[in-house]
């Protein structure tokens, strides 16, 4: 039988009963593309096909070769390599799809993906393998990062973070759910390396807003070097790790400036927010429950500079609920700093141990309390104006009176089952 090049060969083979397959063969150009419609089933080597249609027969067999003849003549074509599977001849869409609009990311992520081109980067059900972040930080200025469905990441023992933004003039937002796994890191304890779940790095002028993020294996948000951005809207949920997970602070907050965080609902155990250093942070209308309440600290360095000051601080109409504290200051053993222009407006507690906290001699190394307030950090300009609710203790307050000036309490109208501790504070501060 001899053999018709393949460069002439237009065939189609088609059945018409029961939604049997179509195989359709285009030539395009020099080549032919054998695309495989839905319902098509790719047989086995050495299985034929025989259709008759007005007396002419096709016969398609998997050994390579394509042969032709007018009436009664045969075909065979081997499918070499893997057969790809097209929806009415629609080709599959690969895990990142660039278009007009920008990129659309799904399926399993690729470490090294660029996204910088991109005005809309939509992540969209994404798995994003283990030890693998998630990495935004070449974010074209003035781009969307949109989150759709549910993105998980795989579990391993390291730093992260999971995910990491950086930019000017961003809007992160959407209806999103971000899933770390945190189970499988909750059950093996505080030993083993955890990552960061969401890193903001030198974000500039931008929003961050509306998605979900649950299971958090570690501490959530990492905001490192940014300014005039604004959190809002956003859920922060970890209830499942109640009882077993740790260090799951909500925003931790690193030498930044005018950041807003406000409107969002944070479910963890740890501290809602930890203010590491910052200057011009405002804090407000958020629930804070299950952990340790609005923290500053633990702060200290061997210098007072950007990376151990917390200056112009307003915590705000904020609700928090079922923590260890309420509002907290707690300073490092040893070490300087500065808390300057702090102040609690109209917040409201319900069921926490500790109302008012103020600590000048917790230990980072051990991780607690020591009970000698040796620390050097200077605590001043702080306001507490309206703060009501209920608590086991008002007061947990052990400081270094050398280092401390300037508290002032109004209109704290907390139910509180004791007074609790005031110790170290300098005799022109009445508690």
């Amino acid at each position: 039988m001899k053999l018709i090049p393949t460069l002439a060969v237009f065939a189609l083979l088609a059945t018409t009963a029961n939604g049997s397959p179509m195989l359709r063969m285009e030539a395009q150009g020099n080549k032919t593309t054998s695309i495989v419609q839905s319902g098509d089933q790719t047989e086995d080597q050495g299985q034929t096909q025989q259709t008759q249609d007005d007396g002419q027969t096709q016969q398609t067999q998997d050994d390579g070769q394509t042969q032709q003849q007018g009436q009664g003549q045969a075909q065979q074509t081997q499918e070499e390599g893997q057969s790809q599977t097209q929806d009415q001849g629609k080709q599959q869409q690969s895990p990142t799809t660039k278009t007009s609009d920008g990129c659309h990311l799904t399926g399993t992520y690729k470490q090294g993906t660029d996204i910088s081109s991109c005005s809309l980067i939509v992540i969209d059900s994404l798995t994003v393998p283990a030890g693998v972040t998630l990495d935004m930080s070449k974010a074209k200025t003035g781009a969307t990062i949109e989150f759709v469905g549910t993105t998980t990441f795989g579990t391993q023992k390291w730093n992260g973070p999971l995910v990491t933004v950086s930019g000017t003039d961003l809007t992160v937002k959407g209806s999103g759910i971000l899933d770390g796994q945190g189970s499988w890191y909750w059950k093996q304890g505080q030993s083993i390396t955890r990552p960061v779940f969401f890193k903001l790095q030198s974000v500039i002028g931008s929003t961050v807003s509306g998605f979900t993020i649950k299971n958090m294996p570690y501490r959530t948000f990492s905001i490192v070097d940014s300014k005039q951005t604004t959190l809002s809207g956003l859920t922060l949920d970890n209830r499942a790790g109640d009882g077993i997970a740790k260090n799951t602070d909500g925003f931790d907050l690193t030498k930044n400036d005018h950041i807003t965080i406000t409107g969002n609902k944070i479910y963890n155990q740890d501290d809602c927010l930890a203010m590491q250093s910052s200057t011009n942070t405002i804090f407000s209308n958020n629930l804070c429950c299950g952990g340790h309440g609005i923290s500053i600290g633990s702060l200290g360095g061997a210098t007072v500079d950007e990376t151990t000051t917390v200056q112009g601080l307003t915590v705000e109409g904020n609700t928090i609920e079922n923590s260890d504290n309420g509002i907290r200051i707690k300073t490092i053993i040893g070490l300087k700093g500065l808390v300057s222009d702090v102040k609690y407006v109209r917040n409201e507690l319900s069921n926490v141990k500790n109302a008012i906290v103020m600590h000048s001699d917790y230990s980072k190394s051990k991780g607690a309390y020591t009970g000698s307030p040796t620390s050097q950090v200077t605590i001043q300009g702080i306001t507490v104006n309206g703060l009501k609710g209920t608590a086991t203790n008002l007061y947990d307050i052990v400081t270094n009176p050398k280092a401390v000036s300037g508290l002032t309490l109004s209109g704290v109208t907390v139910s509180a089952s004791a007074k609790g501790t005031t110790t170290g504070l300098p005799s022109s501060i009445a508690v």
